[in-house]
């Protein structure tokens, strides 16, 4: 569910890696995300990019491509004691309190209203990535991942459960009884697993990751102001001066 605090608000490092996806020729600014659906950093990050991509203004409409990367893969399908698991991750039940605090505080910036105590178990996101994939196919990605992210820190729903997963589908305009069959199914189970090896390939083993345009990557969360500067490299890397990323287009 949580990686390490210091991935809050700086740059871990910027390197070249391969887009995980081949990119659109049509598409000059074209966004990956790698993302876990259980980690806040990764929550904070989608709503720190989403802020960043408001004051790009021009012709030029970004791609954002979900990029699947489960932290714990291992994961049962009934999930995991919530309390447990964060005893294991930080050590003690105080060390977890003060990250748990921490994040709130953050959260509240952001517009995140972060409700941990109503988080009882860590579930297998295996069923929630694929559910964004078949989303992203109707053009629902976007709202797909947003509903996820908040049904399971602010609503502390499980979202490891296929009757939670249709429901929240169905609250952004999918078909709740073709989502049930879907995921009792095994379709994209193996674009999942692809999309994750071909990250970890390319060098990217933590979550968050934002690579922009396949050359430029972010490791953590970052402010905004930081996105819109790696755009602008990506964009223009042979500028000596960086344009105005509010003039992109």
């Amino acid at each position: 569910m949580l990686k390490a605090p210091s991935r809050v608000g700086r740059v871990e490092q910027w390197c070249r890696v391969p887009s995980p996806l081949p990119m659109s020729r049509e598409a000059v600014l074209t966004i990956d995300v790698v993302s876990d659906l259980v980690s806040p950093w990764c929550y904070l990050s989608k709503r720190r990019l989403d802020r960043a991509l408001m004051q790009i203004e021009g012709a030029s409409v970004p791609q954002v491509r979900w990029q699947p990367f489960e932290i714990n893969p291992a994961i049962p399908d009934a999930g995991l004691d919530v309390d447990r698991y964060l005893n294991n991750v930080f050590g003690s039940d105080d060390a977890a309190r003060t990250v748990l605090e921490q994040l709130t505080g953050v959260g509240e910036f952001d517009g995140i209203h972060f409700k941990f105590d109503r988080v009882q178990s860590v579930p297998n996101t295996m069923k929630a990535h694929r559910l964004i994939l078949l989303a992203e196919e109707e053009a629902l990605g976007q709202p797909m991942i947003d509903a996820l992210f908040r049904a399971f820190f602010e609503e502390g729903r499980d979202i490891g459960r296929t009757e939670v997963l249709a429901e929240l589908a169905g609250e952004i305009g999918l078909d709740e009884c073709e989502i049930k069959v879907y995921l009792r199914g095994e379709r994209n189970r193996d674009a999942v697993r692809t999309r994750e090896a071909h990250a970890r390939s390319a060098g990217l083993t933590g979550v968050p990751s934002t690579v922009v345009n396949g050359v430029v990557a972010m490791i953590g969360v970052q402010e905004p102001e930081t996105i819109l500067s790696v755009i602008d490299k990506a964009l223009f890397p042979d500028f000596p001066d960086q344009p105005d990323p509010k003039s992109l287009n």
